[in-house]
């Protein structure tokens, strides 16, 4: 089976940083990019085409939204994870209508966090959906 190919797109590279630690050992999961800023993003969804992206869109030049609406307005949309900081209501329910997967705190253990970006492969919803 072909790998999971993930997209990690946050301002803070701290955060990236862990990801990729929290991420890189497992087994049919490659981190394709790893970006900080909108440009960044930009420019690596034109060299991949990501399974997954988790995305902070706070702070992404307050444009994370914008991109999130062109992320899930493709044709064969990747799997879409917002993995943020804190709760926002109103960002929830925005990026919740353009379709988004699943809608998480940075807090999440690291299972369930993996187990939302395998739900890609899955026929019905990620276990993040109610």
């Amino acid at each position: 089976m072909d790998p999971i190919h993930l997209l990690i797109i946050d301002a803070n590279k701290t955060v990236r940083l862990a990801l990729e630690t929290r991420l890189s050992s497992i087994p049919d999961l490659e981190i394709t990019a790893s970006v900080g800023s909108l440009t960044e993003a930009q420019s690596a969804l034109a060299r991949v085409r990501p399974d997954v992206v988790l995305i902070e869109p706070k702070k992404l030049d307050g444009e994370g939204i914008a991109l999130i609406q062109a992320l899930t307005s493709r044709p064969q949309p990747p799997l879409v994870i917002v993995l943020t900081s804190y709760h926002d209501e109103d960002e929830e329910f925005a990026v919740s209508e353009m379709g988004i997967d699943c809608y998480l705190l940075k807090e999440i253990d690291s299972q369930a966090l993996i187990d939302a970006i395998f739900s890609c492969r899955g026929s019905g919803d990620p276990p993040c959906l109610s």
